[in-house]
């Protein structure tokens, strides 16, 4: 189908850090329509993310659901559990920290990585400092040149917010993966987000 694997980056995530329960809940909009939820529930180094998207194109639905569960501590990722029903591309994603390296298998895939990796946790302003980032949908370590676009006032909530707006770009072997826009307010935290697909922008929005 030329349009499954549009949605490659809500696979994503989850923070340490924090030592109280905290959620984020967004709104994701296609062409002007709310397409589905994403919810994120971050408690102490556990963290939780949900996402179940239905778009309707032309003659075709097309679906995606991700679940994703991560443990951290001091901003490295101790273990990762992830699937995903990427219209009907099936991925399982698990990892541990074991002997200084996270060993990781993506669907069949053996991985060995570094002792320190960090996911696509939006919500932690330590990703912008980060040169590689681990995809948690599929298991893909990837290079990324993160760089402020502008500063600039959008919608948040119903509220005009002050925003820096960033992008990130994500490469593997030189080949192009991810292109995402995010935006923070003044006090770097993440309230929106915008990937272009195929057939569209997708957009979160805070609900």
């Amino acid at each position: 189908m030329a349009t499954k694997k549009l949605i490659t980056i809500f696979a994503l995530f989850l923070t340490p850090f924090l030592a109280y329960a905290e959620d984020w809940v967004f709104d994701a909009v296609l062409n002007d329509k709310v397409i589905g939820r994403h919810t994120f529930i971050v408690e102490d180094k556990k963290s939780l993310s949900r996402a179940d998207f239905h778009i309707k194109f032309l003659f075709m639905d097309i679906y995606y659901q991700h679940s994703s569960e991560e443990i951290w501590s001091n901003g490295c990722i101790q273990s990762i559990s992830s699937s995903t029903n990427d219209d009907g591309d099936h991925f399982d994603v698990k990892g541990k920290l074991e002997n200084g390296h996270l060993a990781l298998v993506s669907n069949d895939t053996f991985i060995k990585l570094s002792e320190c990796v960090m996911t696509f946790a939006y919500w932690d302003k330590n990703i912008l400092k980060q040169k590689r980032l681990l995809n948690s949908q599929n298991g893909e370590y990837l290079d990324v040149d993160i760089r402020l676009l502008k500063k600039e006032t959008i919608r948040v909530r119903g509220e005009s917010t002050p925003t820096q707006h960033y992008e990130i770009k994500a490469t593997k072997d030189g080949q192009e993966k991810l292109a995402i826009q995010l935006w923070y307010d003044d006090n770097l935290n993440w309230v929106a987000l915008k990937s272009p697909t195929p057939i569209g922008d997708i957009f979160y929005k805070l609900h």
